[in-house]
């Protein structure tokens, strides 16, 4: 079982957690992520699969209502001469989709579904729904960061927990492909050590980063 944060790396005062479904969960005091254990995350295949019963779709409005959660935030730091990314599109592609109706160049990306990763860097990444799913979170910000301009934002979606205490009965890891928990004092680690300002947050889903310049 793992016994270090997928985040931080810290070993030290991990702590087992009970949750919602049949997984070997931990707490990482360092950080506060709650991760699932590498024993019990799903194949490939098994995300596929899980995936595509998602209901996204760009014409139902509870989704749209959705999608805009993380949109309407982010709108007073983008403009339409920026060139964006969705990281995590998912199978059917959404946001991507609303952003362009209000003007915006916004590419998409999933792992699992495609397309590959765009070519050249970019001004603004959304990642709605997707860090819950991060396998390797490391992996992935450094690539976020690595191909997000100084300067640009990181827009992420993803329900906060509330402490280790509230975990057992929290519905948002019951769905067996979320596999890490994020605070926000998980994304102050974040900033801190990917060179990102925490720039708008609501508190408890949506969270905005900007990319340090160089000089700063």
């Amino acid at each position: 079982m793992a016994r270090s944060c997928p985040l931080c790396n810290n070993s030290i005062g991990i702590s087992p957690l009970k949750g919602p479904l049949n997984r070997h969960y931990f707490y990482c005091p360092a950080c506060d992520l709650i991760f699932v254990s590498s024993d019990d995350l799903l194949t490939v295949d098994g995300e596929k699969e899980r995936y595509e019963k998602h209901e996204n779709d760009i014409n139902d409005a509870g989704y749209v209502n959705f999608l805009n959660q993380a949109i309407d935030p982010a709108l007073p730091f983008i403009n339409s001469g920026m060139r964006g990314l969705d990281f995590g599109s998912g199978p059917g592609p959404a946001l991507s989709a609303l952003l362009s109706k209000r003007g915006f160049d916004c590419q998409d990306y999933d792992p699992v579904f495609g397309p590959s990763f765009p070519e050249g860097l970019f001004d603004f990444i959304f990642s709605t729904e997707a860090f819950e799913h991060f396998y390797d979170p490391v992996k992935e910000l450094n690539l976020i960061h690595d191909r997000l301009n100084p300067g640009g934002f990181l827009v992420i979606m993803t329900m906060w927990h509330s402490g280790p205490e509230k975990f057992l009965n929290w519905f948002y890891a019951r769905d067996d492909t979320h596999v890490v928990f994020f605070s926000f004092r998980s994304f102050e680690y974040i900033a801190r050590r990917w060179g990102f300002e925490i720039v708008w947050d609501d508190g408890k889903r949506v969270i905005i980063l900007q990319k340090k310049k160089r000089n700063e």
